[in-house]
């Protein structure tokens, strides 16, 4: 007889390539980190801090923003993940320009265009294939193997990643096989590396064998999502922390790319040894990643924000202490970077699994389009740190990103402290 098309294999399958995705995704990133390596190459395009801070909102604001309105459509069809195998198109397409960008243009100002458009292509798209994203991966991971899934992708992704950001602090030195890697190619050559890694983690997401919804499907409108999302913020109260906790957060990161800018300008560290930074962040992300997979099934995922928020207010604290001294500023440097990769490590293994846990299951595609397009709108205001920076100084931009991330551990506290009482969020949306 004929096995089932949904075979007892397929979990097993969709874990392996859920981890692979996760894996290749983390050797693209490490290759383009924002935090540093693209900080570092917008340095040497402008002087503008302003500009600077535009770079990683408008990276971050596509891939929220669209999500609520494309929710509805999301909802109707019974397999989501054909929205994310469409959307890798173009992905891949904005990561390739701003490649060919990078080899061919030689007027800054042009590349500077050049590197904002490519981010914007690849920053929408995202937003297209991300809401299908989640709502996929809540569907095909049980709830008891989300923290190990998410754990793993950092560990082994983020080992990989140690390794290929020694490749980058080559590339970057413009040393490599005797290749011509004169700025602005080394950083040409460094991303046309991720975007093989980035196209590969796209391919094994989209093999993923996702079951179709059962039952009705809803033929949803655009103005009848609008007005449902309206009634799911103004009732659903965990929910509405768990957003201000997220857009906290964006401020409370906004500011630690500076640190890579202070230390460009005022220290004058080498692109070498910034690129060695991401192998040495990452390095701890691989060994508190399974720390904080284990800790999140077992205490739950606001116990891991909890100790994240920690670590990223210690990262706060040394940038301002950066910002005090003159001399043997590589240690503090190097201890920022692992304070930075431990706290990004939790708050990647575990926000996701929080939102899981608050999203009814047949609303998580409103749930997911609503959070996410709410933080798109927070993100763009983010870049409002570059004024702070520029009228302030650094160290009041690093206090300021301390305070946030106090303010998020707070706002952590109220809903594990609702989750204990058992409370019941669930809203009824559609009556």
């Amino acid at each position: 007889m004929r096995a089932p098309r949904f075979s007892a294999r397929v979990p097993h399958r969709n874990f392996l390539l859920h981890t692979i995705n996760g894996v290749l995704v983390a050797i693209s990133e490490a290759l383009n980190d924002p935090t540093l390596i693209m900080t570092a190459l917008l340095s040497q395009l402008t002087t503008s801090n302003l500009l600077i801070s535009v770079l990683a909102p408008l990276r971050d604001t596509g891939w929220f923003l669209p999500q609520l309105f494309i929710s509805h459509r999301v909802q109707r069809v019974r397999r989501k993940i054909v929205f994310y195998q469409a959307a890798t198109w173009l992905r891949v397409s904005g990561w390739v320009l701003m490649v060919v960008a990078l080899f061919t243009l030689h007027d800054h100002a042009l590349l500077l265009w050049a590197i904002f458009v490519a981010t914007l292509v690849i920053s929408l798209s995202g937003g297209v294939g991300g809401l299908s994203y989640v709502t996929v991966t809540a569907k095909v991971i049980a709830p008891g193997e989300r923290g190990r899934l998410f754990g793993l992708r950092e560990f082994i992704g983020g080992g990989l990643s140690v390794l290929m950001g020694g490749v980058a602090a080559l590339i970057l030195g413009g040393h490599l096989l005797g290749l011509d890697l004169a700025f602005p190619r080394n950083y040409a050559l460094l991303f046309a590396v991720s975007t093989a890694f980035f196209a590969g983690g796209c391919i094994a997401f989209g093999l993923l064998r996702e079951e179709p919804d059962d039952g009705h499907v809803d033929d949803v409108r655009l103005p009848d999502q609008l007005r449902r999302a309206w009634r799911i913020l103004r009732d659903d109260s965990r929910f509405r922390l768990f957003i201000f906790m997220r857009a906290i957060l964006l401020f409370a990161r906004a500011g630690m790319p500076f640190v890579t800018v202070f230390a460009k300008r005022h220290l004058h560290v080498a692109d070498g040894f910034l690129a060695s930074l991401v192998s040495i962040s990452l390095g701890c992300s691989l060994v508190a990643g399974l720390i904080w997979g284990r800790l999140n099934d077992r205490r739950g995922s606001a116990a891991v924000l909890s100790f994240s928020a920690l670590f990223g207010c210690a990262a706060c604290v040394i940038a301002i202490v950066l910002t005090r001294i003159s001399s043997g500023f590589e240690v503090l440097l190097v201890v920022c970077a692992v304070c930075a990769g431990v706290s990004n490590s939790g708050l990647n293994v575990s926000l996701i699994p929080l939102m899981m846990d608050i999203a009814p299951s047949e609303q998580r595609p409103i749930y997911f389009g609503l959070n996410n397009t709410l933080l798109g709108v927070a993100q763009l205001l983010t870049s409002a740190v570059g004024f702070l920076a520029d009228g302030f100084g650094f160290a009041a931009l690093f206090a300021f990103c301390g305070v946030c991330f106090l303010m998020m551990l707070r706002m952590v506290r109220g809903i594990a402290r609702g989750i204990a009482r058992g409370r019941e969020w669930r809203v009824r949306v559609d009556s």
